[in-house]
């Protein structure tokens, strides 16, 4: 990502995606390349082989880490179990921004591991916007949310996607204005 405003005008360079037929070759040969960016459940771990390796890997590349497991679309409630493991590795890896899909994936503590379309509704942008800044509030890091590449369409939907990614942003900066008395 170049220097730019949202990043406080610093320049991390490229990112190339960590991958396990390729993590040995990552230290030797940096090529250039600043920025490593991965998924985070390989390194959620208490020790061993990943935290080993994504330490080798530290000492030559700035880590971001992107998720596919935050599930901003659903209905529940962050799971603080798996955000306190989070903000562990987030700590650990100095990560100046993390990224996850705007999707849903778990109902009632159960997680599909599937990036699943959303209805684009208003009362699932209010939602969003809300579960976005409790995650963001808790882990202290920006987050970069990206959508989702879909197959099919919720037939509930109230809008667009472009329209319902402008409605959640639009929610999120009224929740963050001060207010006026």
């Amino acid at each position: 990502m170049p220097a730019n405003a949202f990043n406080g005008q610093t320049d991390y360079g490229i990112g190339i995606g960590l991958r396990v037929p390729t993590l040995p070759a990552h230290p030797r040969e940096k090529a250039g390349r600043r920025l490593v960016r991965d998924h985070l459940g390989k390194f959620m771990v208490d020790g061993g082989r990943p935290l080993e390796v994504l330490d080798r890997i530290m000492e030559q590349y700035r880590v971001v880490q992107h998720g596919v497991s935050m599930y901003f679309g659903s209905a529940d409630k962050p799971d603080r179990a798996h955000l306190k493991k989070l903000k562990a590795l987030v700590k650990r890896t100095e990560t100046p921004w993390l990224s996850d899909h705007l999707c849903w994936g778990s109902v009632d503590g159960t997680f599909t591991h599937d990036l699943l379309p959303m209805p684009y509704t208003f009362a699932s942008a209010r939602r969003t916007a809300e579960k976005i800044r409790q995650i963001r509030d808790y882990l202290e890091v920006p987050l970069c949310v990206e959508n989702v590449s879909s197959y099919a369409e919720v037939s509930r939907s109230e809008m667009t996607e472009w329209e319902f990614l402008t409605e959640v942003v639009r929610t999120r900066r009224l929740r963050n204005s001060p207010r006026r008395e």
